[in-house]
């Protein structure tokens, strides 16, 4: 096989970023698309020279196809892959991996059953800024690790968007909570988060939140997860890592990347991370390679827990043991 024939089921924000970055791999073949909205289905399809389907279940009986990316509301997440490992198509699910461990463990269920490959889409694994940071780490530049802190802030329209399907820490704390346990390469033992409450919140959900997290070699961690950025706010994103140990420290910022325009309406400062492009190239390398997924389905489980935990721990208001 030289190249890889892959759909993409769900053609909301992230779903079109798929599609956009599978267009420019040369192993693969964006064959065919899928979503309930029959308007970009067309668009999204003629875009890019894919077969439109309707459905998911329709979709998986493209012939050739090798597989799926999913890019559904997090909630259908494992009906998705359920059906696609049913199938027998590979599958890269967008994190996070489900909205719940029952679904998380079914849908890593159904693809060992089927014997296809699972890779969880935390991207920032697959950028350059945060791979520099892991290599850091594991080179032992820093000596022994005493502490890790990560924030992720979004624009304050983003609850909007989503019309309060989920809260801040579902939507943008599984790529922290993820990178932190990657880099600290130790599984969380216990987990305390509070969420602000001093802003009124159109939605029951949370919007600005700390987690702070004990690992089990002894780091201690620590996540600030929100979305109150204006919507001017020139970069859209506040995206930082601060990395602590007995011999080094790193700090890791997001925000400017290195390219700011300056114009009579104002200031931008766009992301230049390929991160996106280079998840699903490796993706569609691992495949073709038949090599592991460098993300797998146990990781996606991990951030799932971590996220559910810190959820638990903002009702309770007490610290959750994992």
């Amino acid at each position: 096989m030289d190249r890889l024939n892959i759909g993409v089921i769900g053609l909301g924000a992230i779903g079109q970023k798929h599609c956009s970055a599978l267009a420019v791999l040369e192993r693969a073949t964006l064959c065919a698309v899928a979503d309930v909205n029959a308007n970009v289905l067309s668009t999204t399809a003629a875009q890019y020279r894919a077969a439109p389907y309707a459905t998911a279940d329709d979709l998986l009986k493209h012939p050739g196809l090798d597989a799926v990316v999913i890019a559904t509301p997090d909630d259908l997440h494992r009906d998705a892959c359920v059906l696609a490992a049913q199938h027998g198509k590979h599958i890269l699910v967008e994190k996070p991996l489900a909205t719940t461990i029952e679904d998380s463990q079914a849908i890593v269920a159904a693809a060992e059953t089927a014997g296809v490959k699972l890779m969880v889409g935390f991207t920032l694994r697959f950028s350059l800024h945060y791979q520099q940071a892991k290599k850091a780490v594991a080179d032992g530049v820093l000596g022994s690790l005493v502490s890790i802190f990560a924030r992720r802030q979004n624009v304050i329209s983003q609850a909007d968007r989503l019309k309060g399907r989920c809260g801040v820490l579902m939507f943008l704390g599984p790529h922290d909570f993820d990178v932190m346990r990657w880099i600290v390469g130790s599984e969380p033992v216990s987990i305390y988060s509070q969420a602000a409450t001093s802003v009124p919140s159109a939605y029951p959900i949370e919007n600005e939140t700390f987690t702070t997290i004990k690992f089990a070699n002894g780091v201690v961690g620590c996540a600030q997860i929100g979305w109150y950025l204006q919507d001017k706010h020139p970069a859209g994103r506040d995206f930082k890592l601060d990395i602590v140990g007995d011999k080094g420290s790193l700090n890791l910022d997001q925000m400017r990347q290195g390219l700011e325009i300056y114009t009579a309406t104002g200031a931008k400062f766009p992301s230049v991370s390929a991160g996106l492009v280079d998840e699903d190239r490796a993706f569609v390398d691992c495949i073709l390679d038949h090599k592991p997924v460098p993300v797998s389905g146990s990781d996606g489980l991990a951030a799932v827990r971590m996220v559910l935990a810190a959820m638990t721990s903002i009702e309770t208001g007490q610290p959750v043991s994992l």
